[in-house]
């Protein structure tokens, strides 16, 4: 679905090279630091800026060759700026710019266990429930099916679904509920989701794929497994961590 080959900025905030591929039917966390050029990433993932050196395709094709109309339906993005400026009720605002008819939509709100907001301003929203809507919107964007209400229970994705920062408004319940709909969506559809994440327990339990970014440079590219090496970690955070064994996943703390 996407290819990265050497692609990076020379630029301030600089991307190092970077070479790697995300397939349909991934869920892909993007992790490091504060400041490691996560959120720069994502942006070239969706198109938003063109690497200074390198390539970046897209089915097949180069990133930057994607018309804006074409890429709205194949590509999706919330950023962490993503908000409403005006007082839409949620169903206007997520409902905006496509063709998805309502009922359709409010399909893709109960997902996201926002279906009782659909009638409240979005204004009136706590920050988590915003964020969730945001997500709702960019889902929209990527239905391929169907193209009548009817049909809604067959509903049906396929795309590019990039998010940065999803969980951070969201309390402990709601970002594992969010994650496990964002993992069960990307293996249940032709659908690749990138999330650029700060928890690393998260992208331990519900990513396929970890990248691990810092000071601009991907140091490492695989399963949670062989990404988040505790002693990596340690030295990356500059923090003195271990993986605590429970009996449904292992967890990621702060030595005591």
């Amino acid at each position: 679905m996407l290819k990265l080959n050497q692609a990076g900025f020379v630029q301030p905030p600089q991307i190092q090279p970077l070479s790697g591929s995300i397939q349909p039917h991934q869920l892909v966390a993007i992790v490091g630091p504060n400041g490691a050029g996560k959120s720069t990433l994502l942006q070239m993932l969706s198109g938003f800026r063109a690497p200074e050196q390198g390539d970046v395709d897209f089915q097949g094709r180069p990133l930057a060759a994607w018309s804006s109309a074409e890429l709205a339906t194949q590509r999706a993005l919330v950023s962490q700026q993503s908000a409403p400026v005006f007082d839409w009720s949620v169903m206007d605002l997520v409902s905006l710019g496509h063709a998805v008819p309502r009922e359709v939509m409010l399909t893709i709100l109960h997902w996201l266990d926002i279906a009782h907001l659909q009638q409240r301003g979005v204004q009136r929203l706590s920050g988590g429930e915003r964020q969730r809507v945001m997500i709702a919107r960019a889902l929209g964007q990527l239905v391929t099916a169907p193209v009548t209400p009817c049909a809604s229970s067959m509903l049906a994705l396929s795309g590019l679904l990039l998010l940065d920062e999803p969980t951070s408004a969201l309390d402990l319940g709601q970002q594992q509920r969010l994650m496990r709909c964002l993992r069960q969506l990307s293996q249940a559809q032709p659908l690749a989701v990138v999330c650029v994440l700060h928890d690393l327990n998260l992208a331990a339990r519900y990513a396929d794929q970890v990248w691990l970014l810092d000071q601009g440079q991907c140091l490492a590219m695989g399963s949670p497994a062989e990404v988040l090496d505790v002693e990596r970690l340690s030295q990356i955070y500059h923090a003195d961590l271990e993986w605590s064994h429970h009996a449904d996943a292992p967890l990621l703390a702060l030595k005591t």
